[in-house]
């Protein structure tokens, strides 16, 4: 499980619409945080979103 943001979740949740995504504290508000699975596409993406790319680094 990889934690990821509101935002990421929202987006992950449009193009992986099968995605299993977790919350927790879903009671009280602002203390929740969102989990998500380590599926391949879904890890590709998020290192893509969050800018941090395997291939091709700086040189």
């Amino acid at each position: 499980m990889v934690a990821i943001s509101k935002q990421e979740k929202e987006a992950i949740v449009k193009r992986f619409p099968n995605v299993h995504i977790v919350r927790t504290m879903k009671q009280k508000s602002k203390r929740h945080h969102y989990y998500c699975e380590e599926s391949k596409g879904v890890m590709r993406y998020l290192e893509e979103t969050r800018g941090h790319s395997k291939r091709g680094g700086k040189q």
